[in-house]
């Protein structure tokens, strides 16, 4: 999704579009992998000096519940977010000792056909999908 239609698409849900939740979504959209709120306000704030940490919750939690932001969470870790895209779509492996996150290149779609068979009334907006155990290291 480019920059215009994201913004097109926001606007069409009739979310205001300001230049910091622009620059919100530029800093995720040119960026790979997902990022802390943290992270997200020290680019911004390059252009936006003034920008609060409140500021880039509310606008992360806004875009979350738009469908347009996904938070990710690690064991032990903040909370992390990333534009919610075909090319963001991953799944990780997670030490439980050391909290290192590695992608998993497999997508549990036979779990997500099950669902419309088991709940054909349920709509599947997202999801997660997180191995828990040892890596190499710390086995």
């Amino acid at each position: 999704m480019t920059m215009g239609e994201v913004l097109e698409w926001l606007r069409s849900k009739g979310i205001k579009i300001t230049p910091q939740r622009q620059e919100v979504i530029r800093v995720l959209a040119e960026s790979k992998g997902s990022h802390s709120a943290e992270e997200i306000l020290k680019k911004v704030q390059d252009r936006y000096s003034n920008m609060s940490l409140d500021t880039i919750y509310r606008t992360l939690s806004l875009f979350r519940e738009q469908g347009l932001v996904n938070e990710v969470h690690f064991p032990g870790a903040c909370r992390r977010f990333e534009l919610n895209s075909e090319e963001n779509h991953r799944h990780h492996l997670i030490c439980l000792l050391c909290g290192k996150a590695e992608e998993f290149p497999c997508c549990p779609e036979d779990c997500l056909a099950r669902v419309s068979e088991c709940s054909p009334g349920f709509k599947v907006s997202g999801h997660t999908f997180k191995i828990y155990g040892y890596c190499q290291r710390c086995q």
